[in-house]
C-alpha cells in the first residue's frame, strides 16, 4: 500500500469533503507521477511550471527549493549524456549551453524582480537554456498604477521564457498561479520529525472558455533538501525581504518608475534644463516624447503604460528642480 500522510483530526476535518468526493485519489500517493512528469517535460524540452500555495510557515519555500534541485539534477543528467547536443537552437549565440545550477541568484521575491533579472540576463546573452527559477511571492500583489501592465508584461515575457526554456516554481500563499502552470501543490502537513512535507497535487487545466479546472490527483511527499549551504544563503535572503517589509516596502513597479525618472534627469539632462527665469526649457509633452523614443529604442526595458509615463515625467521634473535649486 502506498505511503500516505498521518493526519491529525485538525488536519483531516478541512479535507473531509475532498475525501468524500474523490476517495480513490485521496488515498493515492502521486509522488512518482509528479517526478515522472518533471522528467517528461525536460525530455520533451518543455517549460516545467509548478505553483505552490499554503499557510505561512507551512514549508512552501522548502518544497519549492527541493523541486528546483530535483529539476536541476535531472536536467544535468540529460545534459551529461549528450541529450541536448544536437539541438539547432544552440546555434543561437544568445544562449548559454551549460550544466545548470540552482542557487539564490535564481530566487526572486516577486514577479517584477523575476522579470527584471530575465530581461537583464537576456540583454547580456547570459541566460542558460533550461534554467529553473523560484518566485517566492509571499506577499500578495496589490492593485495600483501599472499593476495590469505588470501582469500583461509578465505574459508577454513568455516569448523569452519559451525560447530559452525557463522553468518556474511559483509560490503564492492564497492561490495557484494558473497562467500556463500545469501543476499545483497545496501544502497540508509539515512533518518536522521525518523532515518531509505532504501536499495535495492538482492538475491545472484550461477550458476553451478560459475557466481553469483544478483536477485533484492525490498526495505528494516532498522531503527537505540537504543543501545546507544553500539553506543558509536562502535564509539570509529572506531576512533581507523581511527587513524591507518592516521598513515599509515600496511596490517594485513604483521603484522602477522612480529609477527611470532619475535616469532621465542624469543621462538626458539637456532635456531638463532651465531658462533664466527658472522655468524648464522643455515642456512635459516634449519630455514625454523623449521617454517614448527611449522605450521604442529599447533603452528602457519596462513597458510603462500612459499613466505611468506621466508620473515618470512629473517626478523627473521635480528631481530637476531640486537639483537646480528652483523654488516653487
Amino acid at each position: 500500500m502506498a505511503e500516505l500522510p498521518k493526519l491529525s483530526t485538525n488536519e483531516l476535518v478541512p479535507l473531509l469533503e475532498l475525501r468524500n468526493k474523490a476517495p480513490m485519489e485521496f488515498f493515492s500517493n502521486k509522488t512518482i507521477y509528479l517526478k515522472s512528469e518533471m522528467v517528461r517535460y525536460i525530455k520533451e524540452k518543455r517549460v516545467f511550471r509548478t505553483s505552490i500555495m499554503g499557510e505561512t510557515r507551512g514549508g512552501k519555500s522548502e518544497i519549492g527549493c527541493t523541486l528546483c534541485f530535483w529539476y536541476t539534477n535531472v536536467w544535468n543528467i540529460f545534459f551529461n549524456n549528450g541529450f541536448f547536443d544536437n539541438l539547432d537552437l544552440f546555434l543561437d549565440k544568445t544562449f548559454k549551453k551549460e550544466k545548470l545550477k540552482f542557487n539564490v541568484d535564481f530566487v526572486c521575491d516577486n514577479q517584477q524582480v523575476y522579470k527584471d533579472r530575465l530581461k537583464k540576463a537576456h540583454k547580456k546573452n547570459i541566460l542558460s537554456w533550461g534554467q529553473i527559477w523560484q518566485i517566492d511571492e509571499e506577499k500578495r500583489s496589490e492593485g495600483g498604477v501599472g499593476s495590469i501592465s505588470d501582469i500583461i508584461e509578465t505574459q508577454n515575457l513568455n516569448n523569452i521564457i519559451a525560447k530559452y526554456n525557463q522553468s518556474e516554481i511559483w509560490i503564492q500563499p492564497e492561490k495557484f498561479e494558473t497562467h500556463n502552470c500545469p501543476f499545483g501543490l497545496k501544502v497540508v502537513k509539515k512533518d518536522e520529525v521525518h523532515r518531509v512535507n505532504w501536499c495535495l497535487l492538482f492538475k491545472l487545466e484550461q477550458e476553451p472558455n478560459g475557466v481553469t479546472i483544478y483536477r485533484f490527483l492525490g498526495w505528494v511527499k516532498i522531503p527537505l533538501h540537504t543543501n545546507e549551504e544553500f539553506r543558509i544563503e536562502y535564509n539570509k535572503l529572506k531576512d533581507t525581504w523581511i527587513a524591507k517589509e518592516l521598513k515599509g516596502r515600496v511596490d517594485e513597479r513604483m521603484l522602477a518608475r522612480s529609477k527611470c525618472s532619475e535616469m532621465l534627469v542624469k543621462k538626458y539632462n539637456r532635456f531638463f534644463t532651465f531658462t533664466d527665469k527658472g522655468k524648464q526649457k522643455y515642456s512635459q509633452a516634449e519630455q514625454l516624447t523623449l521617454l517614448n523614443r527611449l522605450m521604442m529604442g529599447n533603452k528602457i526595458s519596462t513597458n510603462f503604460n500612459e499613466q505611468e509615463k506621466y508620473y515618470i515625467i512629473q517626478e523627473a521634473r521635480i528631481i530637476a528642480e531640486e537639483m537646480e535649486g528652483v523654488e516653487r
